[in-house]
């Protein structure tokens, strides 16, 4: 008997054992809630035990504060510093928090429906706009990444033409694009989402998507497409750049530490840093849940996984979007100073602001701070 398992929404992700799956005899797990034990005759998996379900839930709970917290953290320390806005990586970086925010934000839904382990028990509507707005914000932030990637490239490798090619103008204008983007991208969860009854001999609902006809051919299609588009690509991309990036800042250092603005040089490095291990975070994330899909379409035996397995992949998923800010205060001094300014602003409130003075540089003192901002306004986060 075939077995299929749909896990949570924010990847959509139906795993199915084998390309000939029967899906009339198919057994579901909720699409992004985990519901009641559904097993059937072939399937020894162990379902949703109080204690799993305690332990697990608390893990969503602090994993959640984090993300929320941290990722607003994030904005507010960039958003009330002028300098920090002053760096066009951090208004990606801004774009970033946003993305992983509202994913926390409406992950909230799916937390408690999963600590009720009752399945799917809100509107069919709230099915369909909870899917949708949690992968686009997905592939938001995977776009995100790749684009912080490219800036960073082009920032370091070319910092004149940065100027030209990475604009705060330009970067806006990407930052824009990257929402309809994901939102063209999502349509497909908007409109094949939909509540369906598990297939077993407890009465729960689930919310996941189905296609109209031939629904594992298309479903595979589907996932597969999504997969090189927003994760093998993604990737591919970042690793080649930043491989090309740790190889002049780290290996080119002769060279390099001729310049005058050595303190730039060391805060691109900690950026680069920064960057590559959020990277590494990226890909342990979705690599489980990749890797299971790609193991059940290729493998013909049954793979045994039990409803832990398939929860601790969906918190390692999850944990991606609560990671950077802490990867920021680890790496970045800038955030770690702001992060502390902003926690004592929102304790004691925003204090006055001192009145500003008028510029009276002339024209060469302006050309000589414009180019001092070469390895800064594209270096400092």
């Amino acid at each position: 008997m075939a077995h299929t398992i749909a896990l949570p929404a924010l990847y959509n992700t139906t795993l199915h054992s084998t390309p000939t799956a029967d899906f009339n005899n198919e057994t579901t797990l909720n699409n992004m809630t985990f519901g009641p034990v559904l097993k059937d005759e072939s399937q020894s998996s162990s379902g949703a035990g109080v204690t799993e379900i305690v332990l697990f839930s608390f893990l969503f709970f602090v994993i959640g504060v984090v993300g929320i917290f941290g990722n607003f953290l994030v904005v507010y320390a960039i958003v009330c510093d002028r300098k920090m806005r002053a760096s066009v990586t951090n208004l990606l970086i801004t774009n970033l928090a946003l993305a992983d925010l509202v994913i926390m934000v409406f992950g909230i839904p799916e937390i408690i429906q999963f600590m009720m382990n009752k399945g799917w028990i809100l509107e069919e509507l709230l099915c369909k706009a909870n899917r949708f707005i949690l992968v686009v914000s997905l592939y938001a932030s995977v776009m995100t990444l790749v684009s912080i990637c490219i800036e960073r490239y082009i920032g370091i490798i070319q910092p004149i033409k940065a100027h030209i090619l990475c604009s705060r103008a330009r970067i806006a204008v990407v930052v824009i694009l990257i929402w309809p983007v994901a939102v063209a991208a999502g349509i497909p969860t908007l409109l094949l989402n939909r509540i369906e009854d598990g297939k077993s001999e407890l009465q729960v609902k689930l919310c996941q998507i189905r296609f109209p006809a031939d629904h594992f051919h298309y479903y595979l299609v589907f996932k597969y497409t999504e997969f090189f588009l927003f994760y093998v690509i993604p990737l591919a991309i970042q690793i080649t750049l930043y491989a090309k990036v740790s190889r002049h800042l780290f290996t080119a250092s002769d060279k390099l530490r001729r310049e005058r603005a050595s303190d730039a040089l060391l805060a691109r490095r900690g950026v680069v840093k920064m960057l590559m291990v959020s990277v590494v975070v990226y890909f342990v994330s979705y690599s489980p849940q990749h890797a299971l899909l790609v193991y059940r379409t290729v493998k013909q035996n049954d793979f045994r996984d039990t409803w832990t397995l398939n929860v601790l992949v969906i918190v390692i998923a999850y944990m991606n979007s609560a990671a950077n800010p802490v990867l920021y205060s680890i790496f970045s001094q800038n955030f770690r100073t702001n992060f502390r300014r902003a926690l004592c602003l929102l304790q004691r409130g925003p204090p006055a602001q001192p009145p500003r003075r008028q510029s009276t540089l002339s024209t060469s003192n302006r050309f000589g701070r414009l180019t001092s901002l070469v390895p800064s306004a594209f270096s400092e986060v």
